[in-house]
């Protein structure tokens, strides 16, 4: 079993639609706000991500409420699907999760109580980025990775 990674990943400018639940096609509405930066010739970053803002423990995931889109870099404008979120100075205790959605809280858990050992306190909101890996035989594996930020 993994063991959580610390990172420090530094600014976050993140631009990305409001979704009352878990999204059917997360990867979907990444694109779309990946296509409304590119308009504004604004550079996106990373993987399609969900930021949650509350922690999933006591909710389904259709009751889940987040933002779907990417990282960006460039002072864009909010559109009226997109927001423009910045978050500051952001140290990550970050897990790989390779289970169902339904299994997103456990691992959220994990994190939280490992970053409590390690005496840190943690922020309200927490990261799912959804990536594609490339394999040595070339063949692409769909990654998913759960973060949680602390307060340093």
């Amino acid at each position: 079993m993994a063991e959580p990674t610390v990172r420090r990943e530094g600014n976050l400018r993140f631009a990305g639609a409001a979704c009352a639940g878990y999204p059917e096609d997360p990867l979907s509405l990444a694109a779309a706000a990946r296509a409304a930066m590119r308009e504004q010739a604004i550079r996106c970053l990373g993987p399609a991500t969900l930021l949650f803002h509350v922690a999933p423990h006591d909710e389904p995931p259709e009751r889940w409420e987040c933002r779907v889109g990417t990282a960006i870099v460039g002072l864009a404008k909010p559109t009226a699907e997109l927001a423009i979120e910045d978050f500051l100075d952001l140290h990550a205790l970050i897990l790989p999760h390779t289970g169902p959605i339904l299994e997103l809280p456990a691992t959220h858990k994990r994190l939280v109580d490992h970053a409590r050992a390690l005496g840190a306190r943690v922020r309200p909101y927490w990261r799912l980025a959804l990536a594609r890996r490339r394999q040595a035989d070339g063949n692409i594996l769909p990654a998913a990775e759960v973060a949680v930020f602390l307060d340093r």
